[in-house]
């Protein structure tokens, strides 16, 4: 029986580099579209300073961000293979003690804040760095030992929110928070070793309504009360909830927030805390660890690339081959935690989301420019296919 399980386990662990891959290529697609608004954005800066009769000038401390490299593409792969391998092993390491406590959600606190925890900040610190996390005193203090079975506490947890960027997000909240839920679509229960930790430590997972004699509104309706009701009765418990309000990754446009987090939050009157978190445009393509451990300009003069002087180089070699020019500039991811907010059943749930939004988008700074001219592309210039998708979203 033993060996069978041990053989389960070994095809099951298998099928993690396969799955790493899928995890690439939708990372991929992100980061392409930050390298097309690039373009877009230098050609706007060079037409306004041919206008203007300007030098456009490509200084020291200005970089383009570019679409994933060979060096990029091969740390999201190793990133996800570590994340997904350790989540395994932790999962295995609590199986005695789940089945020993009756199964159910007994091992959530060693699941989330343990394993989970370690797991996602190892993986983010082999391969990607540390993360700033700024203001952290303004995080309200948060009962760890809270038990998801429990009956309602006097005062309900926090709801924290954040911009959605890119699959970093995810571990850096790990930097951020002791413990939280997540609410995270049905497949993602089936992940090789991220998914049977997630199950492990509580998470909501969005259930589809699979009744054909229902039509789509309906089913979409059961769905959405299941949400609620699973993260009322955490908040209530005094476990704290994580919302990406935006509703999927988004690395160029400030997407409008979706009302979800902010109903949560009125419903049980909790603090909703806005979280910004910044991705820098060479966080991917970066040298790190290898800068660490290696001369790294050494092997960037052997691959004919440009050196790095304190920490720097040149981007005005933007001709897509990929060399990852300006991959040593600001490659520490930044959080910045603001000032919690008190709801009540009175709060307007429409200007509160639109308060949250801003606080949260205030602090970025540019992310994507051209040559020393920053330009911004917030969405403010969204194509219209783009549009069309986000209508058909919040319909």
């Amino acid at each position: 029986m033993l060996l069978f399980a041990a053989k389960l386990v070994f095809y099951y662990a298998c099928s993690i580099p396969f799955i790493a891959i899928l995890s690439v290529r939708q990372e991929q697609k992100i980061w392409k579209r930050v390298a097309a608004v690039n373009e877009e954005a230098e050609s706007e800066a060079e037409a306004e300073a041919k206008k203007n009769n300007n030098v456009v000038d490509a200084d020291d401390n200005c970089f383009i961000a570019g679409p994933l490299t060979m060096i990029g593409i091969l740390k999201v792969y190793i990133f996800n293979i570590f994340w997904m391998t350790g989540s395994l092993l932790g999962t295995l390491s609590l199986l005695p003690m789940w089945i020993s406590r009756g199964c159910g959600s007994s091992v959530e606190l060693e699941a989330n804040a343990v394993m989970e925890k370690l797991c996602a900040m190892g993986t983010h610190m082999c391969v990607v760095g540390n993360v700033e996390v700024k203001n952290r005193e303004l995080l309200p203090k948060i009962n760890l030992h809270s038990n998801a079975n429990a009956n309602a506490t006097s005062t309900p947890a926090p709801v924290f929110i954040a911009n959605h960027c890119s699959q970093l997000d995810v571990s850096t909240m790990y930097f951020v928070l002791r413990r939280f839920k997540w609410i995270a679509k049905q497949s993602v229960r089936y992940i090789p070793g991220a998914g049977n930790i997630m199950v492990l430590s509580g998470h909501i997972f969005i259930k589809r309504d699979r009744d054909r004699s229902k039509s789509s509104e309906q089913k979409k309706s059961t769905s959405t009360s299941d949400l609620y009701e699973q993260s009322n009765h955490a908040i209530q418990s005094g476990i704290p909830m994580m919302f990406f309000p935006q509703g999927t990754r988004n690395m160029v446009d400030k997407l409008p927030f979706k009302d979800g987090a902010f109903k949560v939050a009125i419903d049980n009157e909790s603090l909703i805390v806005p979280i910004s978190i910044y991705v820098p445009p060479n966080a991917w393509n970066s040298w790190y660890p290898l800068n660490k451990a290696v001369n790294v300009n050494g092997i960037r003069r052997f691959l004919g690339m440009r050196e790095i002087h304190n920490g720097n180089v040149r981007a005005d070699d933007d001709d897509g081959d990929g060399d990852g020019d300006g991959d040593e500039i600001g490659n520490k991811i930044v959080v910045t935690v603001h000032e919690p907010i008190r709801t009540t059943k009175n709060t307007d749930r429409k200007e509160l989301k639109e308060k949250c939004q801003e606080i949260i988008y205030s602090v970025l700074p540019p992310l994507y420019h051209g040559h020393g001219h920053g330009h911004v592309h917030d969405g403010s210039k969204m194509d219209q296919s783009t549009k069309d998708q986000q209508q058909k979203k919040s319909d």
